[in-house]
Order: structure tokens, then sequence, then C-alpha cells
């Protein structure tokens, strides 16, 4: 259902963005598949799950849009691959993109497009996204009928002693409120 697209999203992806699909299909350096793509010092890249997930906080969402609109975010967050990090954090450029950033435009909401509307905060005088700001919206929107995610997982790092928990939408949900160094 992809205007002038292939039977699949893969044939989508394949047709429109050949040397990201390629680099898509190749196993990381790490040997396991590329599933995650993600704005890393490194630029907009594809990593694998056990590379990705090597942080201090993972969280999982999933959009309440149709099938078509997650294509099409998939479509968009395509295009970005390859592009340099945006240590500047500019969201009002796309020539190089910060984590929140690639999130964001991919789900963007446009013309013949369902998607997410998470506003802009201004920070050092910049428009900008910081994570902790889609939590706070997550936050303020679950349980009600403005939910536009709904919650899948969240792996809590635990600083001191140095460990990792899964843990319920509830620890996810106030995580925002934690204090920088936490």
């Amino acid at each position: 259902t992809l205007e002038g697209s292939p039977g699949t999203l893969a044939e989508a992806l394949k047709l429109r963005f050949p040397k990201a699909w390629e680099t898509y299909a190749e196993p990381g350096e790490d040997g396991h598949a590329h599933r995650v793509l993600e704005a890393i010092s490194e630029g907009v890249a594809f990593t694998s799950v056990e590379h990705s997930f090597c942080a201090d906080y993972v969280a999982a969402l999933r959009p309440r849009l149709t099938q078509v609109d997650k294509a099409k975010a998939l479509l968009e967050a395509f295009r970005h691959w390859g592009k340099p990090y945006d240590f500047n954090f500019d969201f009002a450029t796309d020539s190089s993109l910060v984590c929140s950033e690639l999130c964001w435009k991919a789900y963007l909401p446009a013309e013949g497009k369902g998607g997410i509307s998470i506003p802009l905060v201004r920070v050092c005088g910049r428009s900008t996204l910081p994570p902790n700001e889609m939590v706070r919206v997550f936050d303020e929107q679950a349980g009600t009928d403005k939910a536009q995610l709904d919650f899948v997982s969240f792996l809590d790092g635990i600083e001191r002693g140095d460990k990792v928990r899964w843990a319920d939408e509830a620890a996810f949900r106030a995580s925002w409120k934690r204090p920088k160094w936490d």
C-alpha cells in the first residue's frame, strides 16, 4: 500500500535505498545482524541489538500508528542513513542528526503520513528534544486518549553495582524524573 512501492517494506527499502539496504543486510562488526538504525558518534548507522543495547537504559515503545505509517517512518529513517552525528544538536536542519532527532524526524506527521507529535523544547537557546522529554510526554499521555505510544519493555540500568534489570512501565514512566547522575 506504499505508493509506487513493491509489495513488501523490505522491497521498498531495497529499491529506494540500495546502499543502505546492502549495509543493513550485512552482519555487523560484532557478527550479529543489523536490526537498529540509530544516530551514534560515528553517525546515523545500522547496529545490532547486542551493540545498541550496551547502554545505561534501553526502552522500547510501540507507536499507535497504522502499519503503513510505521513503514513510512522507516522509509524516512533510512533516508538519513550515513549522515554524520550532530554534535551541535541542531534540529533546524537534517544534514546531521542526534539519536532523538532521528526518531523525531522519522515519526514527524506529514501530509499523507500519520505520526507522533512531541514538541521540541528550548535547551541553551536551541530547539531540541532530549530523550527524557520524550519519556516525560509518554508519561503525561499514558492511560489517556492522547497516548501516542504503548510501552513494550524497559531495561533499567543500576549504576551502583553495575547491574541492569527488566523494569515495568511504572518505573519507565518515572525515569525522566531521576537526577542526571542517577
